[in-house]
């Protein structure tokens, strides 16, 4: 039974596993941290905290250099063109069109958590706890379930979040922002 992911960097053993009520055991549990493990836990949680804000750096590094205009070839848009339609995925759909674009050099393997692509979403601690978007209310989220398979309209939502960098004091797109901007640029380039 796997509930959620933590890519090995907590080992199972720490927890002690305990049955939700009303659901059945052999699909979800609670892990519930034991007390006994309680420094491993936070030994594990800051030395994943210092790697992923060492990722974050360098993927904002990235995708200062990659630059903020997605590009294609001619041949690549008519594929894309012709076997989605923006307004209307379905999950499978919507995997096969981000295993596309990663094929395509326009996101990576390790951004498909950011996206939505499996339904989980990881534990990250160099995202922001925090975001903000100045677009107007929409009825979605985060989770690809929202977008009622508008990805046209989610993405081009989801691509307005900020948060506040205090280290450079000012407003900056979140990873899964930047992430949807280029999403919302593909897809608006297939539109055309």
């Amino acid at each position: 039974m796997t509930v959620g992911r933590t890519s090995g960097w907590v080992d199972p053993s720490w927890f002690k596993y305990v049955d939700i009520p009303g659901v059945d055991s052999e699909k979800m549990k609670y892990g519930v941290l034991k007390d006994e493990c309680r420094d491993q836990f936070r030994e594990a949680v800051q030395a994943r905290r210092e790697e992923q804000k060492l990722a974050f750096e360098k993927f904002k590094e990235d995708a200062r250099r990659q630059g903020k205009f997605v590009r294609l070839t001619k041949a690549q848009l008519e594929h894309l063109s012709a076997s989605y339609d923006p307004r209307e995925m379905t999950r499978e759909d919507y995997q096969a069109f981000i295993d596309d674009l990663i094929e395509y050099g326009v996101l990576d393997e390790a951004d498909k958590d950011y996206i939505s692509y499996s339904g989980l979403v990881p534990i990250d601690f160099s995202e922001p706890t925090c975001t903000i978007t100045a677009a107007p209310y929409q009825p979605y989220v985060r989770d690809f379930w929202s977008s009622g398979g508008n990805i046209l309209d989610w993405s081009r939502y989801l691509s307005t979040y900020e948060y506040f960098n205090s280290d450079t004091n000012r407003f900056e797109p979140t990873r899964s922002a930047v992430l949807f901007d280029r999403i919302q640029q593909v897809l608006v380039k297939m539109g055309r």
